[in-house]
């Protein structure tokens, strides 16, 4: 198997509301977008965001219904306080500003119209590819 991309789906209350923050505020671009799901792109990354879905014939016994439970979508960036102060600008409300973790780098969070909570952090360590 050759993996050719990796995207995150989150379920949220409003595809049309969340879009516009995801747009607007942290600069993602819209790919494609309709009433129950839309597909966002910030340089390589993909989010997807969709409506509550109740179980499908391919997952049967899944119903995805809005909640941040334990995602955290992070957003490297190559300066967290620049990308701290630019995002604040655009109306992000970050629960802290930037703090230094012990194993380094700068890192702050935010959540997102539906409780997602959002990671900027600059920490260039070896999990991170070039």
């Amino acid at each position: 198997m050759r993996l050719v991309s990796l995207a995150t789906m989150l379920c949220v209350h409003d595809v049309e509301r969340s879009t516009a923050f995801y747009r607007d505020q942290l600069g993602f671009e819209v790919v494609s977008y309709e009433p129950e799901i839309a597909l966002l792109r910030i340089d390589s990354g993909l989010v997807y965001l969709f409506a509550e879905s109740e179980p499908t014939e391919d997952k049967p016994a899944v119903h995805l219904a809005p909640g941040p439970g334990s995602v955290i979508l992070v957003l490297a960036v190559e300066d967290c306080r620049e990308a701290y102060e630019e995002l604040r600008a655009r109306g992000v409300e970050f629960l802290t500003p930037p703090k230094q973790p012990s194993w380094g780098g700068w890192r702050c969070f935010a959540h997102d119209p539906d409780g997602y909570l959002i990671e900027v952090e600059d920490w260039a360590g070896e999990l991170h590819a070039e």
